[in-house]
């Protein structure tokens, strides 16, 4: 059977259009760079993965779009030796390997050994989190909400996805109308929020760290010129970061993001089965633009992602999920753990409880004899003994042995990227989270584990966090907003449940299962506990580390690098002063 293909322009009316505006003279130049000028899905060729790495790391903190950016920062600069016309390179040998080896043989491990670079441009956050699910063999990278406001409009409308089933249908106005009001309240109050922030921590109070020399000085001490400009500058950085931070809460799913894809062949393949396997029409569009696209860089990689073996895995896919559905409606309860639509909606946010009975973070699961597991680990590189007789000596050790083992082999760690080695990956625990979504975001990010979370719903409520919660006028928007995007959600949901997900804000909460090993744990907490990281998931690690705490207190006893602050002021506050004097 003859592969289905789509042409640019049967998918391209159905894409969000890119924001991005060239003129001609620009198009032409950047043309050798880029499979198309024009289209929110594009991949780059012709570039060295030096330069497509350091483009797409500036990707992830502008509002600009890659084609743009390229164009800006990248182009002009002479010593990166980007030529204006791309040289042609005859590859016709080396797809017709791939081909043979790929379709011919199936041999899927040769689908690792090219790549490509994909920008997802435009798209919702709905999409961004399908195309981010993928674990293996591929790379992310997605525009901030904390560095990047989402307050501008482009051709008079807020960035956000307008899925055209929602829009013919009799909500489709209030679904406009509903999603402006959430842009307008952000937008209206970020300036407020900044004030705010600036009278609780005005600049006079605080210290400030010289990146060049590591002295730390109270503003008024400091004297130099250079530092005094530094200081102003990463100040007016790290108030927008927090109140970018505190005003996600309003941003709705369907709010646009940019997503730098990279991968090898063999998961972009996976990537695209997955897409095209989606519920969702935004989705599959995007699957196919980004095959289109992808098929002129690494065609031989991807082609089987459509063909007939690639539609029986979607088919595969699809069936999988509608049964974990009919599973959960034969097995659980309607209404196990739902509320009604007049029950409180809103919680305030604490570090380790939610509203009444409902855990933040839960331990679920943990290996009861870990410890001993871990020991005998670490000893079993270095012994000719089989693992059971290695065990069977571990477990008749003391606990204070035990600890001499742990403690010799984890050495003297000097920051938290001194991790453990991978016998710490022989303790496993599961947690299940009760996360606002704009917390699941970034948490979602750490993919060496098994996570599965359930569906963006209003049915958990939402969080109040404390900057919010200080300035009257902004919480009364905030609860206004979030009921309004409930009642919606409500009725949109009784006949689209997957698209009624477009209009839940970031604020409302998600449930999120994670399952990770020891090893990961410590990379997770120490990093998310950091000063600078967000509050919400601030609390969250500290909770998690407190509960690993309290049942193997030996095994993060090494676990010196978590920062158990309640709150940090402007903690971005540091690592804007060190780009302010580079």
């Amino acid at each position: 059977m003859k592969q289905e293909t789509m042409r640019a322009d049967d998918f391209a009316a159905h894409l969000t259009p890119s924001s991005e505006i060239l003129s001609p003279d620009e198009a032409r130049r950047i043309e050798p760079f880029f499979t198309n000028t024009t289209r929110s899905v594009v991949a780059l060729k012709n570039l060295p993965e030096v330069i497509k790495g350091a483009l797409f790391s500036r990707y992830s903190r502008t509002a600009k779009g890659v084609r743009r950016l390229f164009l800006d920062e990248f182009l002009p600069r002479h010593d990166l030796g980007i030529v204006a016309h791309a040289p042609s390179v005859d590859t016709t040998r080396a797809e017709d390997f791939y081909r043979r080896i790929l379709a011919d043989y199936g041999d899927d491990s040769v689908g690792e050994l090219g790549g490509a670079h994909l920008a997802c441009q435009d798209v919702s956050q709905i999409a961004a989190k399908a195309i981010e699910y993928g674990r293996i063999g591929i790379s992310y990278l997605e525009k901030s909400s904390r560095y990047v406001p989402f307050d501008d409009k482009v051709n008079g409308q807020y960035r956000y996805y307008r899925p055209r089933k929602i829009l013919a249908s009799s909500l489709g106005d209030d679904y406009v109308a509903t999603l402006d009001a959430l842009f307008d309240a952000y937008a209206q109050h970020l300036p407020r929020m900044i004030e705010h922030l600036a009278h609780v921590y005005p600049i006079t109070a605080l210290e400030f760290e010289d990146a060049q020399t590591g002295n730390v000085l109270r503003y008024s001490e400091i004297r130099d010129d250079d530092f005094l400009k530094s200081a102003h500058t990463a100040y007016r950085h790290a108030l927008r970061a927090r109140a970018c931070d505190a005003l996600r809460c309003f941003l709705p799913m369907a709010t646009l993001t940019n997503v730098g894809v990279w991968g090898n062949g063999r998961a972009l393949e996976y990537l695209l089965i997955r897409l095209y396997a989606d519920p969702l029409e935004e989705i599959q569009t995007i699957a196919h633009a980004a095959h289109y696209e992808l098929a002129q860089v690494i065609g031989p990689f991807v082609k089987r992602a459509n063909d007939d073996k690639g539609k029986a895995f979607q088919e595969f896919l699809r069936a999988m999920r509608e049964h974990e559905r009919e599973l959960a409606r034969a097995f659980l309860a309607e209404d196990g753990g739902r509320r009604t639509e007049d029950e409180g909606r809103r919680t305030e946010t604490c570090p380790e409880r939610s509203e009444g009975t409902q855990e933040k973070v839960t331990l679920v699961h943990y290996d009861a004899d870990a410890v001993e597991r871990v020991v005998a680990a670490i000893l079993y590189p270095a012994s000719d003994l089989p693992k059971t007789e290695i065990l069977n000596r571990v477990r008749a050790l003391s606990a204070e042995e035990h600890a001499r083992i742990i403690n010799a082999y984890v050495g003297e760690r000097k920051n938290r990227r001194h991790k453990p080695g991978r016998a710490f990956e022989h303790a496993t625990y599961e947690f299940d989270l009760l996360l606002n979504i704009g917390e699941y975001r970034d948490l979602q990010r750490h993919r060496i584990v098994t996570a599965e979370r359930q569906m963006f719903t209003t049915t958990h409520g939402y969080t109040v966090n404390d900057d919010v919660a200080r300035v009257p006028e902004i919480r009364a928007a905030y609860v206004q907003a979030m009921e309004r995007a409930a009642a919606l959600y409500e009725h949109i949901a009784r006949t689209m449940p997957f698209e009624a997900q477009y209009v839940v804000p970031f604020g409302f909460r998600v449930r999120y299962n994670l399952r990770l090993n020891l090893r990961e744990a410590y990379h997770l907490i120490e990093l998310r506990s950091a000063p600078q990281g967000h509050p919400d998931y601030r609390h969250t690690a500290q909770a998690m580390y407190r509960a690993l705490q309290a049942v193997h207190p030996l095994l993060v006893a090494p676990m010196q690098f978590v920062d158990l602050a309640p709150d940090v002021p402007l903690g971005r506050l540091r690592a804007e002063m060190r780009k302010a004097r580079i």
